[in-house]
């Protein structure tokens, strides 16, 4: 292999057009589970290509998704982030489906996604399509504002050699390691590994490491294309703990400890697609995971084999049916209450009065695609989900239609119902959380303190969230160097969570039940609800722009505002200070984001990322946050294609200590270094 590059072909390379790089053979699949353009979708769509993902400078899946527009990335520590899409913003966001290559990495330990075990090799990333709005009848459970597919790259596409080193502040310590090889003219395979140490937090030493690996094996003959993939992960991080022994003297009831967490969990998926004939595709997706840890607030295991098949039939030339069904079955085993609960109190947990238990998913979904005219297309389907879980059926349909003005110019609207799967976090297990009371005078003054356990117990009557969205955009290309895509939404949510009523079962050791806790405990009782309604609407912009042949500008920019309403708490009072409706109504609205992608020379490229998040201003302090404003940068070289390539980046240059959004953990600027070699 040469190491040189002809400079003919380089000027063509840096002539290429912002769609010759962005868009040449890259199709989605993730809104109909088939290869579509993106100016023939009826949706919100924005695909991160392996490009922007390289080129940002970021060391972790998540982080890359602040590219797109409509997503909110906000970072709980070094190492942790919680994602989520057009607003209501937190930690536990059960709203987005996350797929690695059509696979959930949906955690029903915590009804949210693990983004910190979410890990892949940059390099074998082929892109990340992001569907903006609801896709139930494609994806069904939590596909309720969108869905995020990370598309893998097949093995053929990945031969030889890759291997990646960085390190930098905060011990930050990467490798990376990949071989792709060929097993015969029509199967391809390859294998990696990776590892990750840092610092979980700014402020101490707490640590935190992930291990991953996996394997990949691709057939490709005729009309016959089989997957077939299985890997694994294991994070550690360690904290500064400690714990309650209510039963000891005053004087020796807390101990400090280390609290050593883990995460492990391993996956095998089998995807199978073949082209019957000229009129019909078959598919089946059949994957298995099993998934553990011992954080505190998500303690336990769960096992699922999920099953789906579906067909593409032509019915004429301009009607297609897309039409399956699957099935899902997840095992859980959970931590139950131990047998004297004050005997050791952990700052928060979770325990389960139901902790092993079956639950499954039915499913049965079909969609149409027409041509009504020249111009006019239509999508419209529907799909029927059954979760044993709360023994309940949801049906989720859509209707979009897509107007093709010319070739520069869609105009395309949609609606869609879509609802979230129900969760056994909120229907068999209870939350708490270990605080103190204050006690007080009859002059409000604080004369004595009594520690607290304040309890969030289940709720099995809780009704399915759900949401109903209309949405509407336009895409306009007026030429080669420039794209813009524009979206309008307005979302309406039912039955959405939230923490009910508060009621003191003991004060003073002395419950209500007749009972009596040891040192005088106080407890604090509330429920799960689904009492809370919300409405969100929003506007969200991506610019790609090449205005020379050597510098690329991605810009995103999106308006997000949510409007709560409840009922049944304390936190749906009007002069209310705490509570989900506060958190709802009080998020930043303004996101933006610009990457600029200048290669300089051939050998030297300077990368920058701006992000920009709006202040939140409240009357109550705590829901108060400033504007925040980041600048990333990245220098790379490399002077052959053979050479390695050494980059240097900045996150967050110059920016001193910071909270992403109240109540997070400090960030702030970090510096560290890449190097990466590739020999094909």
């Amino acid at each position: 292999m040469s190491c040189y590059v002809n400079a003919n072909d380089l000027d063509i390379l840096l002539a290429m057009s912002l769609e010759d790089l962005s868009n040449t053979d890259i199709s989605v699949t993730s809104a109909a589970k088939k290869p579509q353009n993106i100016e023939d979708i009826p949706a919100a769509v924005y695909v991160i290509t392996n490009e922007q993902i390289r080129r940002s400078g970021v060391r972790s899946v998540a982080e890359a998704l602040a590219l797109a527009p409509g997503v909110q990335v906000t970072r709980i520590s070094e190492f942790n982030w919680q994602v989520s899409l057009r607003s209501l913003n937190e930690v536990l966001f059960n709203k987005l489906l996350v797929m690695i290559d059509g696979r959930s990495v949906y955690s029903p330990l915590m009804s949210g996604t693990f983004w910190h075990t979410i890990d892949a090799l940059f390099q074998d990333i082929d892109r990340i399509e992001v569907i903006r709005g609801t896709a139930g009848t494609m994806w069904g459970g939590n596909a309720a504002n969108g869905v995020v597919n990370i598309i893998t790259k097949s093995s053929t596409d990945t031969q030889g050699h890759y291997a990646e080193v960085a390190a930098g502040e905060k011990d930050y310590q990467e490798f990376n390691y990949r071989y792709g090889f060929s097993l015969d003219d029509n199967t391809t395979a390859r294998f990696y590994m990776k590892g990750v140490t840092s610092d979980y937090y700014l402020v101490n030493d707490d640590s935190w490491r992930n291990l991953s690996g996996g394997f990949r094996a691709d057939h490709n003959v005729d009309n016959r294309n089989i997957s077939v993939q299985a890997g694994g992960y294991q994070t550690r991080s360690q904290h500064y703990w400690f714990y309650g022994n209510f039963y000891l003297p005053p004087e020796d009831v807390f101990t400090n400890t280390t609290l050593n967490v883990f995460a492990r969990g391993a996956y095998a998926s089998f995807d199978w697609i073949e082209q019957y004939n000229d009129k019909t595709t078959y598919e089946l997706h059949l994957w298995a995971d099993a998934n553990s840890t011992n954080e505190p607030s998500a303690q336990g295991e769960f096992y699922t084999l999920d099953l789906d098949t579906l067909a593409h039939h032509a019915l004429s030339e301009k009607h297609q049916l897309t039409a399956g069904g699957g099935v899902r079955v997840i095992h859980r085993r959970t931590e139950s209450y131990p047998d004297d609960f004050y005997s050791h109190v952990e700052p928060w947990g979770r325990y389960s009065h139901d902790p092993i238990g079956t639950d499954f998913i039915v499913n049965g979904y079909g969609q149409i695609e027409s041509q009504l005219n020249d111009q006019w297309f239509s999508t419209i389907g529907a799909k029927i989900e059954y979760f044993s879980l709360n023994d309940s059926v949801e049906f989720q349909p859509q209707a979009r239609f897509l107007y093709r003005h010319n070739d520069q110019q869609q105009f395309w609207f949609g609606a869609g119902r879509a609802a979230v799967t129900p969760s056994f976090v909120e229907s068999k297990t209870d939350s708490y959380i270990l605080g103190t009371v204050g006690i007080t005078d009859g002059n409000g003054n604080i004369i004595d303190s009594r520690p607290t356990v304040v309890y969030t117990v289940n709720n099995q009557n809780l009704k399915n969230e759900t949401v109903r969205t209309i949405d509407a955009g336009y895409r306009y290309s007026p030429t080669h160097s420039l794209s813009i895509d524009n979206t309008i939404f307005y979302s309406k949510y039912k039955n959405l969570r939230m923490e009910g009523d508060r009621a003191w079962a003991c004060v003073y050791g002395e419950c209500i039940d007749g009972s009596t806790l040891p040192y005088e405990i106080f407890t604090l009782i509330n429920t799960f609800s689904d009492g809370l309604n919300a409405d969100s609407y929003g506007f969200e912009t991506a610019i790609q722009w090449q205005p020379l042949s050597a510098l690329k500008l991605n810009t995103s920019y999106s308006y997000m505002k949510t409007n709560a309403e409840c009922s049944g708490s304390a936190g749906c009072d009007a002069n209310a200070t705490s509570g989900y409706r506060l958190m709802y109504d009080h998020q930043p609205a303004h996101f933006a984001s610009i990457q600029s992608l200048w290669q300089i020379t051939p050998a030297w490229q300077l990368d920058l990322w701006l992000k920009y998040k709006s202040k939140v201003e409240a009357d109550v302090p705590a829901f108060s946050a400033p504007s925040i404003t980041t600048l990333d940068v990245r220098l790379a070289w490399q002077q052959k294609p053979c050479w390695p390539r050494i980059e240097w980046i900045i996150d967050g240059i110059g920016k001193d200590p910071y909270e992403d959004l109240p109540g997070k953990s400090l960030i702030e600027e970090t510096f560290f270094m890449r190097a990466a070699w590739d020999l094909p």
